[in-house]
């Protein structure tokens, strides 16, 4: 008797991968601006978009293997597994996500996928082999990156008993919900939705210096005609890259129902940003600079991720944050060509590519979702002028008048 699988055997694990994959992404997603370590932070704008990519390929071959229907895609393996995933998505800490994340779930998808290899039919379906193949390099990608993360966080923890337990708590978990291919159970029903608290700033390490007061922040006072320019603006960048992997991050995370290729596109400004993150702290260094040299502000967050219409998020954040800082780089890259600032000027390009883009993730899905509602698409357009209708002076802006100080306070 033949073990490979059958088509209909095929479509019923890639809906479950799919699943998964995308799960995988929100639950990044959701923790991103929790997270306390940077690493971790940038790990995660990479991994969002890489599982993004996995979900995408799970889902074009589902329909060449004639699985046309909506029923084939995003199929959750179990109830228990489900369940299981709410469990690993309410734990606390950076320590503590990232065991049953990268510990449970993710290596529960790489057994998947090998046993699923194991079992295909070549080269009929060598397409699958293919794609599985591939995601399975990159999933094991993860693992390790991860566990070089654990082994820093675990040691000195002085958790080790307790994080022993939870790991074979959630391997037992796993085990009886039949895993990511649900062997013996039903296809599951069961939701969760991943729901936050009002939030008025993400966390960052002790080395940030956030200041209390807005009217405080003065890094646009400062020019790209100096060292120490240099080092304040780009300081100020850094962390505003950041805030924006954990952004787009929160809109996956809070926005399950908006167009997949819109969710895509997030996650692909995640990835961008997360790079970034990485340029910008390497050419501040190369300046002579580094991280908590300044005080910088969070300001902003608090008006983006606590709207509830995601497009209200992008006219504020892509379509008008991310507008200026394309004016901003256009600027600094004038003043790097006309000191020979060749290190400078090469990053800053790169950085100034992916932000034109940003701004037109936003500028089209406000335009393509509201185009038969006039109503909606006046409201998001009107946001950002009812956020920033007070400028302070040096560039931040707040409205002494409301109470939001307070809020932050």
């Amino acid at each position: 008797m033949s073990t490979t699988l059958t088509v209909q055997q095929n479509l019923e694990l890639l809906g479950k991968y799919q699943y998964v994959e995308v799960q995988m992404m929100e639950l990044m997603g959701s923790w991103a601006y929790t997270m306390v370590d940077p690493e971790i932070k940038i790990g995660f704008g990479r991994q969002m978009y890489q599982d993004s990519v996995h979900a995408d390929l799970l889902g074009k071959r589902i329909p060449e293997l004639k699985g046309r229907s909506a029923h084939f895609h995003y199929i959750a393996p179990s109830d228990e597994f489900t369940r299981l995933l709410e469990r690993i998505w309410k734990l606390e800490g950076d320590l503590l996500r990232m065991i049953g994340l990268y510990r449970i779930a993710k290596p529960a998808l790489v057994d998947a996928y090998e046993a699923h290899l194991q079992s295909v039919e070549l080269p009929a379906d060598e397409p699958t082999a293919y794609i599985l193949r591939h995601i399975t390099d990159e999933e094991n990608d993860h693992i390790a990156w991860a566990e070089q993360i654990l082994a820093r966080l675990v040691h000195g923890s002085g958790i080790t008993e307790s994080i022993a337990s939870l790991q074979a708590e959630l391997g037992k978990e796993l085990s009886a919900s039949g895993g990511v291919s649900g062997k013996g159970k039903q296809s599951g029903t069961y939701t969760f939705k991943k729901t936050h608290a009002y939030s008025v700033a993400p966390v960052r390490d002790a080395r940030w210096k956030i200041i209390d007061r807005p009217d405080e922040f003065t890094e646009k006072t400062w020019s790209f005609d100096t060292t120490e320019g240099k080092q304040h603006l780009l300081h100020d960048l850094l962390n505003s890259e950041f805030i924006t992997v954990e952004r787009m991050g929160r809109i996956i995370a809070d926005c399950p129902d908006i167009p997949w290729q819109m969710k895509m596109d997030m996650v692909h400004q995640a990835w961008d940003e997360a790079r970034h993150a990485e340029i910008v702290q390497r050419r501040l260094e190369e300046l002579g600079g580094h991280v908590g040299m300044f005080t910088t502000s969070c300001w902003g967050w608090e008006q983006d991720v606590n709207r509830e219409d995601p497009l209200e998020r992008l006219a504020l954040s892509n379509m008008t944050f991310e507008s200026e800082s394309c004016k901003h780089l256009r600027d600094w890259i004038r003043k790097a060509k006309a000191q020979n600032d060749a290190r400078s000027l090469q990053l800053l390009e790169f950085l100034l590519a992916d932000e034109v883009n940003h701004v037109l993730y936003g500028v089209h899905w406000i335009d393509e979702l509201t185009k038969d509602d006039p109503e909606r698409r006046k409201r998001v357009l009107a946001y950002p002028d009812q956020v920033l209708k007070n400028q302070h002076p040096v560039g931040v802006y707040f409205d002494e008048t409301t109470n939001a100080r307070e809020r932050i306070a």
